[in-house]
């Protein structure tokens, strides 16, 4: 996987730089906007595949809410772990999700993601009441646990 970076590190994506280290077992993805920088650190244990691949966050997430930064991190571990994919793809979800967030696209007031972790779907389905938009898996989830129709903000019956 590391081998896949370097070799791909070639074509970079807009904002993000990518380091890989095949000693310290780990990739560094770095998103630089304006002088800040936000980092995401993936770290491979010595016991890789038989344990999970862990990702972090780095020094600074200036800008994002501790929630939102989370769910970015855990979006990008569920295409890794969950979905089998490969860690460049992890990077693009999250690159997309960091520059997306700061172009003013809506993120998801369920998951706190622009692009879904299972659909890698921008949250498109809307409600009628406060206008917020969700993921169409996330509203599925909300109303299975809730056992009631209602959006998850205002209430109102969706």
């Amino acid at each position: 996987e590391i081998s896949a970076v370097l070799t791909n590190n070639a074509t970079p994506l807009d904002g993000l730089t990518i380091k890989a280290s095949k000693n310290a077992n780990e990739v560094t993805a770095a998103y630089e906007i304006e002088e800040t920088t936000l980092e995401m650190i993936i770290h491979f244990p010595a016991t890789y595949p038989l344990r999970q691949i862990e990702v972090e966050s780095g020094n600074n997430r200036a800008g994002v809410s501790e929630a939102r930064w989370r769910s970015w991190l855990l979006a990008a571990t569920a295409i890794m772990v969950s979905q089998s994919e490969s860690i460049l793809d992890a990077l693009r979800i999250f690159h997309k999700n960091i520059s997306m967030h700061f172009e003013g696209f809506e993120d998801c007031a369920i998951c706190y993601s622009i692009i879904g972790a299972l659909d890698r779907a921008l949250p498109t389905k809307e409600c009628k009441t406060c206008k917020h938009k969700f993921h169409a898996s996330c509203l599925y989830k909300w109303f299975r646990t809730s056992n009631q129709s209602s959006c998850p903000l205002c209430r109102s019956q969706f």
